[in-house]
């Protein structure tokens, strides 16, 4: 990475292709103007992407680290890892969670598990382009807090593991309304 871009959308290393986030990020890196870098796994990399967008399939740990310190902006899929490394580097990221209708996942995990986050504040879900188009405009505006949103990474991963295994040991069936009380 030449300058450090404005916008991290990171896609994980999940073998599903998840071309709808890549596509929205190079449809908004083409609107704005501003650096974006997709670390975009095994999803297709277009050869039609703006100038101001960068990507690479994986990125190392340390590589992973200076994108998030350096971003103004993270989007990621619905992983619990990379949302919890955003969280630790202070952003409340942008999640899309990968839907399994479209063939971006094997099942709605992803789907239930960033329901339940975004209830409770840890994180804000975008479904469509024009909600990560507005949260990326009002991420941008709010800054980033001077304190992380999560506290110490021992604390993150100590809230995760609950997350995941509260979600894990529910069926699926009604999950989200079990998880918010209904």
């Amino acid at each position: 990475m030449a300058a450090h871009p404005q916008v991290a959308v990171l896609l994980g290393t999940d073998h599903h292709p998840y071309d709808r986030l890549v596509e929205w990020a190079a449809t908004l890196a083409a609107e704005d103007g501003q650096r974006w870098f997709v670390q975009h796994g095994f999803t297709t990399w277009p050869d039609d992407r703006p100038a101001n967008l960068d990507g690479s399939r994986i990125l190392g740990i340390r590589e992973l680290g200076d994108l998030l310190t350096h971003a103004d902006v993270v989007i990621t899929h619905g992983g619990p890892g990379l949302i919890m490394e955003a969280r630790a580097a202070r952003h409340l990221p942008l999640v899309s969670p990968r839907d399994p209708a479209l063939g971006e996942h094997v099942d709605g995990h992803q789907v239930d598990f960033t329901a339940r986050l975004a209830e409770e504040g840890t994180i804000r879900l975008v479904r469509t382009l024009d909600e990560l188009r507005a949260a990326v405009a009002e991420t941008r505006q709010q800054g980033r807090p001077e304190r992380g949103h999560a506290g110490t990474r021992s604390e993150t991963v100590d809230r995760f593991a609950s997350l995941v295994d509260a979600t894990l040991a529910a069926p699926r069936v009604g999950l989200v309304r079990r998880l918010r009380g209904r």
